[in-house]
């Protein structure tokens, strides 16, 4: 499955999706292990910035899910030291990271991650597989040639997408704040994504699809094996948002 976005710039050597303004810089990759986005979120100011998960969603074909729901382990770095917070259900920063930005004693929500000045975070969210599936197998899809990389051709069942007609729509929608002075000041961002491309294969190895090989950010690559689900890091072709389903039966 392949993706791509409709507000964000997506890196067309390696496919990974990326945006940025004057506060944050924030980078998508699709290609991240068990269905996961991952997600890394920049800080590019002076002032500390709190990211706001329980705030926070992926949209997906327009039911919201919350960045606070998943239980994932946090990691970041600070003046290039690469630390890990923990997992955002506890407490992932104490009131001493916080001293020298207030007066006083501050407490922070568990849902909520404190990035330092000119430090990031990131993390890999939302389990997409059963999507993917799902999604594959009820498209229309006709029969065409790719490569592999020995250069030798395999069939595959290809599905092709246009924007507004396409079966999968993401949204990330982020809440963070600035801080100023003392003064938390709000911020929002959204990001969009949509399917672009879905394929299905057979018996060709994994490992000989160029896409899955060189680990492309709009590509998503899941397995079905004997009724056990086996998501294999993907990435390639075009993005704002792509995946390739592939079960154990030959292409017709």
């Amino acid at each position: 499955m392949t993706f791509n976005g409709d507000n964000i710039k997506k890196n067309e050597e390696n496919g990974h999706f990326s945006f940025d303004n004057d506060t944050i810089k924030i980078d998508y990759s699709f290609a991240g292990k068990e269905g996961k986005v991952y997600l890394k979120i920049a800080n590019k100011l002076d002032k500390p910035v709190l990211w706001d998960l329980k705030s926070s969603a992926l949209i997906i074909n327009g039911k919201a899910f919350s960045y606070a729901a998943e239980s994932v382990a946090i990691k970041g770095e600070i003046d290039g030291t690469v630390s890990g917070f923990g997992n955002r259900k506890t407490s992932i920063f104490n009131e001493d990271l916080l001293r020298g930005y207030f007066n006083g004693t501050i407490g922070l929500p568990k849902d909520v991650v404190l990035i330092p000045p000119h430090a990031y975070v990131d993390g890999s969210y939302f389990d997409l597989r059963n999507d993917v599936k799902e999604i594959t197998k009820s498209s229309k899809k006709e029969k065409v040639y790719m490569y592999d990389m020995n250069g030798e051709s395999y069939a595959v069942q290809l599905a092709k997408f246009e924007p507004v007609e396409s079966p999968y729509n993401l949204r990330s929608f982020l809440s963070y704040s600035v801080l100023v002075d003392g003064q938390v000041l709000p911020k929002t961002t959204e990001q969009q994504f949509y399917v672009e491309q879905l394929w299905q294969t057979g018996t060709v190895s994994l490992n000989n699809i160029v896409e899955i090989y060189t680990k492309r950010g709009d590509v998503m690559a899941y397995k079905e094996k004997k009724g056990q689900d086996v998501l294999l890091v993907g990435g390639a072709v075009a993005l704002t948002a792509a995946a390739i389903a592939i079960d154990d039966k030959k292409v017709e």
